[in-house]
């Protein structure tokens, strides 16, 4: 029986083989004989005259926006300096949020995953395609301090704790990337505590590496073993050199934009602030007069993909305790 039925299964694929094939014929025969396609309409002077109008008003326009509203950039070959401005605590208001992304400056934004209005900045920030600002996710990690986890907005955030099996540190981890989509990066909120501990640390970097994110060591705590473990999970990384508002005073700010400049002219820096008023004051005062000496703005993945993943070097700067 089974040969029966394989032998009356031959004829019905060779009649559809017959078929296709005689299918293929009269569509190429089709595709041979079709008359060719009209010649495209011809423009006479004036048409081409008022396209030529039409596109001279777009680059003198587009000239225009750049000069009077677009960033101020420089080739990286071109700058005498290379700075990173790290802006963090992004997403708890949106008075300062505003005057800061207005700046004509590429300045990085660091969104806390719990904060109110964290939705809302990686919007805004991915409204306007020609004043492209990158996005970061501000980690909350246990600090020395416990209590610090509990005041105010923090108290709102998910940490990170070294009591966390790593599974719960991932799970923590993933929660918070799922708050912050637009992310390319990361660094840690505080972290004085949990950023010593290597192994939590190694149970984190793998997840930044499978998703193709780097890696800021805010160096809250001298012993942080953040930027090593990074390192040996093939993320790239680089460590903050300058906090820009330890202290707050308008005058030390300005100090330590001074600082980060001065570091910027011999490597490329990561400096961190965070908004308030007086940062808002000092960065719109300086940073023409920098960019005007040659130092430079950046993204901080630039300075990653110029120098090759800073991951490794040295790391210095004062430890700041969260």
């Amino acid at each position: 029986m089974g040969g029966r039925v394989i032998a009356s299964a031959r004829p019905a694929r060779s009649r559809a083989h017959l078929g296709l094939v005689a299918w293929v014929a009269l569509a190429c025969v089709g595709f041979a004989v079709a008359p060719a396609p009209p010649d495209p309409p011809a423009m006479d002077a004036d048409e081409i005259a008022a396209i030529q109008r039409s596109l001279d008003r777009l680059v003198a326009d587009t000239r225009a926006w750049q000069r009077e509203r677009g960033d101020f950039d420089r080739p990286w070959h071109d700058a005498e300096g290379h700075l990173a401005i790290v802006i963090d605590d992004v997403g708890r208001e949106l008075h300062l949020f505003e005057q800061l992304l207005a700046l004509r400056y590429h300045l990085t934004f660091s969104v806390l995953p719990g904060a109110v209005f964290a939705p809302g900045v990686q919007l805004r920030l991915r409204a306007d395609r020609r004043r492209y600002r990158e996005i970061m996710l501000h980690l909350p990690m246990e600090p020395l301090d416990e209590s610090m986890m509990h005041a105010g907005a923090d108290a709102q955030e998910e940490f990170l704790r070294v009591e966390d099996a790593p599974d719960e540190l991932t799970g923590k981890l993933e929660r918070a990337l799922a708050r912050v989509p637009a992310a390319i990066g990361v660094n840690n909120h505080m972290g004085s505590r949990l950023s010593a501990e290597r192994g939590a640390m190694d149970a984190l970097m793998p997840v930044l590496a499978a998703r193709g994110l780097f890696f800021v060591d805010s160096r809250t705590s001298a012993a942080t073993q953040a930027e090593a473990a990074a390192v040996a999970a093939g993320v790239p990384s680089m460590p903050r050199r300058v906090f820009l508002d330890d202290d707050p005073s308008p005058a030390a700010i300005e100090a330590q934009l001074v600082a980060a400049a001065r570091s910027a002219r011999e490597r490329p820096t990561v400096a961190i602030g965070h908004p308030s008023p007086a940062l808002v004051d000092v960065l719109r005062r300086r940073l023409p007069e920098l960019h005007a000496a040659g130092v430079t703005i950046y993204p901080v993945s630039e300075l990653l993909a110029h120098e090759g993943a800073l991951a490794g070097s040295a790391a210095s700067g004062t430890a700041h305790r969260e």
